[in-house]
């Protein structure tokens, strides 16, 4: 049976779509080359094949180059998450692109690589901001879902130039890239640098939709109009919300309203709208909460997940997101918060909801992170701390944990102007944890 990678590969080329003013199979383009260097590399049916660091046009060119070989291929950023950390030795030991499309052939004899991945488009390391990463399995049914979906929500039609200046090792622009190449859509996938560069294309008319973090919207927002009686058809903010202020100087300053878009890594995208998370996509249902209510959203997908990577738990149809939201009654969801799981602490399970609720509460307040750490001098000592982003005293947060019901835990509160994030948006757990033990040192 077949995978449908190729399927996939085959149905962009037939297109004629370019990737940053080129076709992809042009005559010395470096798709045919690196299909050769991948074959002679002896990458077969079903493995994985790990693109290591590649941005923009040539992370396109080699996933399309490893769907060819019909092949897995995994995204990771530059400097790449700790593989080793990842349980299966098939990622670890996989083939590898390097930014300059060189090809590393498997360390482990072909007979030792694991099963095939039959129905596996894509995999994705998750974000990690609130776990170590974990390696989210979508199928090629969830990818062509995928597209429909921003099909649907922007409007693409060929010959739409859709610019996707995120990070494409994520799964939020490599979504957002491939969807539209598979609608027919040419895509400028040149790296953000400057926000003046990018507004030029879109007043030039050189783009004609725009994929944005909320972070480079509000960048935009601040440039000057360049010349030129172009106009954008469509713009979408993914991976972070938007205020109203940036969604009123985004129609200020483009005139059209910023789209809000929604998915996870485990589903791609799964809403859009111009509203809070906005409605769902085709192929998605939301089972919970109702009309009216709060609660964690459920949703039903009609392309199954494929879950991670080294846990045997089968396709599903329901995903439960870890977000709590408020589901209006015309079908609008909005973000409230995320859903936390007791903590750890010591060997005993804490329950650490109202501690959260009680700080994101202060004034100033804009995100609150709860970690466990064991100790540098005594690791088997485990330490609680509220990891605060704002402008708030300690002593006004302080004074707001006093007020949580007897026998709520008290952490060690950091107070930092702003989290690290990463390049997407969302915390960045290893770089606050690394601020956290330096601040406890100098303690």
């Amino acid at each position: 049976m077949s995978s449908g990678r190729q399927a996939l590969v085959m149905r962009i080329l037939a297109q004629g779509v370019h990737v940053n003013g080129e076709r992809i199979d042009a005559t010395g383009s470096p798709f045919l080359s690196l299909c050769d260097r991948l074959g002679r590399a002896g990458v077969r049916p079903g493995e994985i094949a790990v693109l290591a660091g590649l941005q923009g046009r040539d992370l396109i060119v080699a996933t399309l180059a490893v769907w060819r070989l019909d092949a897995v291929p995994m995204p990771v950023p530059e400097p790449a998450p700790a593989l080793d950390g990842v349980p299966d030795r098939t990622v670890r030991e996989a083939c590898r692109i390097t930014p300059d499309l060189s090809v590393t052939p498997a360390t482990t004899a072909p007979d030792q690589r694991g099963a095939a991945l039959d129905r596996t488009a894509v995999l994705h390391l998750s974000s990690g901001s609130t776990d170590r990463p974990k390696v989210a399995q979508r199928g090629v049914a969830s990818v062509l879902y995928d597209a429909q979906g921003y099909r649907a929500g922007l409007g693409l039609v060929p010959g739409d130039c859709v610019a996707v200046p995120v990070p494409l090792a994520h799964s939020f622009g490599w979504g957002v890239a491939m969807s539209a190449l598979i609608s027919g859509c040419d895509i400028d996938v040149t790296p953000f640098v400057r926000a003046s560069s990018l507004a030029r294309k879109a007043d030039s008319g050189a783009v004609s939709v725009l994929a944005l973090t909320p972070p480079l919207a509000r960048l935009l927002t601040d440039t000057r109009r360049q010349g030129g009686d172009a106009t954008l058809r469509a713009a979408m903010a993914g991976a972070g919300q938007v205020p109203d202020e940036l969604e009123d100087a985004f129609r200020e300053r483009f005139g059209l309203p910023l789209l809000r878009g929604y998915g996870s890594t485990e589903t791609g995208g799964t809403f859009f709208g111009d509203r809070g998370m906005g409605r769902p996509v085709p192929g998605v249902d939301i089972v919970q909460p109702l009309p009216g209510q709060r609660g964690e959203l459920v949703l039903r997908l009609a392309a199954p997940l494929e879950g991670y990577l080294g846990e045997d738990q089968g396709p599903a149809a329901e995903w439960h997101t870890g977000d709590i939201v408020q589901l209006d009654t015309d079908g609008i969801v909005h973000f409230q918060e995320r859903v936390r799981g007791p903590l750890r602490l010591n060997g005993r399970f804490i329950q650490a909801d109202a501690t959260e609720a009680a700080l994101r509460a202060v004034p100033g307040v804009t995100d609150v992170f709860l970690l466990v750490l064991p100790r540098s001098d005594t690791p088997e000592t485990e330490d609680f701390y509220a990891v605060v982003e704002g402008d708030s005293s300690e002593e006004g947060l302080l004074a707001a944990l006093a007020g949580c019901p007897a026998g709520t835990p008290v952490p060690r509160v950091v107070v930092f102007r702003e989290l690290p994030r990463t390049a997407v948006g969302k915390r960045d757990r290893g770089m606050v944890i690394d601020k956290v033990r330096k601040v406890s040192r100098c303690a």
